[in-house]
């Protein structure tokens, strides 16, 4: 044994040696086991981290749940739902429904319709969009209060392919006329009829 021991170099060399295979030694130690442990620890700590930012929003949550609840019961006592879909056995009929209900909103907003043309019903999946070609010379507070009554209508309505057209004349102290042409549509349960 002793005869193995004499190859290895003594004094300032032999420590040099032993200090550099120590070096070598603890970097093996560190990354092949410290570091990954480091590395594992950190990663916990974000997992960790996120779990608890979870559970913080989650009890928020939890503890708004009587809160919608409550509101939820209020706006269900709070009268019918709004009809979504228009009646009619046919198109022409829930055109006609959706023409009268056009012009009531008008009435009621003080807007004079100039026309009114029914567009073709179009398949929608399991439903027909209804559609009407509204054309009507107003000023413009009218007809944002037209608008918004064909938003809050029942049964439901869309506005599509609003086009505004000025004009020069006036009406009440200056108060300008808009030319306003829109497509107002529908929806009804229905198949598309057949030929």
């Amino acid at each position: 044994m002793s005869a193995s021991f004499s190859n290895l170099p003594a004094g300032r060399r032999g420590q040099a040696m032993a200090l550099g295979v120590t070096l070598i030694a603890l970097v093996i130690l560190w990354a092949g086991v410290v570091a990954p442990l480091i590395g594992l620890y950190e990663a916990r700590q974000d997992t960790l981290a996120q779990r608890r930012g979870l559970l913080v929003r989650m009890t928020m949550l939890a503890d708004m749940l009587p809160t919608l609840r409550r509101q939820a019961g209020e706006k269900a006592n709070a009268g019918p739902a709004p009809q979504a879909l228009i009646e009619g056995a046919s198109d022409a009929v829930a055109s006609a429904t959706l023409q009268e209900r056009i012009q009531q909103m008008a009435t009621q907003s003080e807007a004079n319709l100039a026309s009114v043309e029914a567009l073709p019903g179009e398949q929608a999946g399991a439903l027909r969009r209804i559609g009407l070609r509204v054309t009507l010379t107003t000023s413009w507070p009218v007809l944002v209060n037209l608008l918004a009554a064909i938003d809050e209508a029942s049964p439901r309505m869309l506005v599509d392919d609003l086009q505004l057209q000025g004009s020069v004349i006036q009406v009440r102290q200056g108060e300008a006329r808009l030319e306003a042409r829109l497509n107002i549509y529908a929806f009804r349960v229905g198949k598309e009829p057949t030929p």
